[in-house]
């Protein structure tokens, strides 16, 4: 724990931004980026993330090695590349930026899948509905028909404009370097961070949906339970205790 960590913990305004926090320390399952780290790659990898002039390939070849299972220059920068990646998904504030631009312009898409049941599910056929426009009961019957297995549910955006805005974030000039941390960023969205972000934000929604139709119910249901059972009749009430 540093006072930087605990500064950006305390500021963290939801869960999920307080695991993005946490995400860099946690201990993962084999990754591509960790067996590149247990192949020594790591400093190579830092090399290039400073994007200097330096020659990558002169530089990768220092840690070409049959017996670490590095046999070429291109697994070398493979390997390094595999750490970038991860370290660009594991940016919390990346991670944070991208999440509510997601939820800003992304749309909630369906496609109508093969199944007995589908035909309940008709009017989402080709459907896609803004994320920030999309109604709570709307968000339910998806989710309903995603686990019934008649929809695929999916968050649409521009990928190539979100991967942009990594490279804006990561990349600093033209050199070699500066490619590959490049093509790495790409990697890091398409691999590692779109997919985890979208069950975040899904999982999101489905909670906040879930808390709304919990909110309609009682309002519901208030009434119908102040209602008087029998007019003009007193009706005497037992409770048995139950816990």
């Amino acid at each position: 724990m540093t006072d930087e960590i605990m500064v950006t913990l305390a500021a963290a305004e939801t869960l999920t931004e307080a695991e993005d926090v946490y995400r860099p320390f946690k201990q993962k399952r084999k990754t591509r980026a960790s067996v590149a780290q247990e192949k020594g790659l790591t400093p190579l990898a830092e090399f290039v993330l400073e994007q200097t002039d330096g020659d990558v390939t002169a530089k990768a070849t220092e840690f070409v090695s049959e017996e670490k299972g590095v046999e070429s220059v291109e697994k070398a920068i493979a390997g390094a590349s595999d750490i970038i990646a991860e370290r660009i998904s594991d940016d919390a504030e990346l991670r944070k930026m991208l999440r509510k631009k997601i939820v800003e312009v992304g749309e909630i898409a369906c496609k109508l899948l093969e199944n007995e049941n589908a035909k309940t599910y008709d009017m989402y056929a080709d459907y896609s509905e803004k994320i920030s426009k999309i109604p709570s009961h709307r968000i339910l019957a998806v989710n309903r028909g995603e686990k019934e297995e008649c929809l695929k549910v999916s968050i649409a955006v521009d990928t190539e404009a979100f991967i942009e805005a990594i490279k804006n974030v990561y990349v600093k000039n033209q050199t070699e370097s500066a490619n590959i941390v490049a093509a790495a960023a790409a990697d890091a969205y398409s691999r590692l961070i779109f997919p985890s972000v979208e069950r975040e934000v899904r999982n999101e929604l489905t909670e906040k949906a879930s808390e709304q139709a919990i909110k309609m119910f009682e309002v519901n249901l208030r009434p119908l339970l102040l209602q008087p059972p029998l007019k003009g009749k007193v009706i005497l009430g037992l409770d048995p205790a139950y816990r």
